[in-house]
């Protein structure tokens, strides 16, 4: 993602500096964790419909994740934060068994055949987010990329993942993604799955 620098960005991360972190270290009944979550849209929409679980987006763009911060300051919501980082440091952020729910939405693609370990969905990270997920943790990916909806089934069942949710073409849901309601705009077909290791 490439965004321009926002105006008066170091200020305003100031500003809402409480809504970020630099690894989780609370206690919650449940923690649902967004990778790449953009500009934060639906971590906050998630947090706010469901007050009783936190919610946390990982993002590696701060021109992004300001936007998602600035938005959960501005709600006052107490449930949300969010790290600026890089998703292969995720076993440095989280405990074994401390997340419950685990969102990929509309990650690159990476489409060259070379590129395959760099997907989100590769068995490489599958078997980083296998110890960090709960007894009964889920995870949950959308794509409007066949392709790639294709090869994360593939990868799953090759790493041992039960897949109890897939369907190419999914209905809308409450809350999305600014990518997802886009494309659902123009009438792209949104595949969701969800696996639990």
């Amino acid at each position: 993602m490439r965004l321009r620098r926002r105006k008066n960005q170091t200020a305003r991360m100031e500003k809402a500096a409480d809504w970020l972190i630099s690894e989780w270290q609370g206690k919650t009944d449940r923690l649902l964790v967004e990778l790449g979550c953009g500009m934060g849209r639906f971590a906050c929409e998630t947090a706010e419909a469901n007050p009783d679980v936190t919610v946390l987006g990982l993002e590696r763009v701060p021109e992004a994740i300001l936007i998602g911060m600035e938005y959960a300051q501005q709600k006052g919501l107490c449930n949300v934060r969010f790290i600026l980082g890089d998703v292969i440091e995720l076993d440095k952020m989280f405990a074994p068994g401390e997340i419950d729910e685990l969102y990929i939405h509309f990650c690159d693609p990476w489409p060259h055949w070379k590129q395959a370990p760099r997907r989100l969905v590769a068995r490489n990270f599958l078997r980083l987010y296998r110890p960090l997920l709960a007894l009964g943790g889920t995870l949950r990916f959308k794509t409007d990329n066949a392709p790639l909806f294709a090869f994360a089934q593939k990868e799953l069942a090759a790493e041992g993942w039960t897949v109890t949710h897939c369907d190419p073409n999914s209905p809308p849901e409450a809350v999305m993604t600014d990518y997802e309601a886009k494309f659902r705009a123009r009438g792209v077909a949104i595949g969701a799955l969800t696996a639990a290791p």
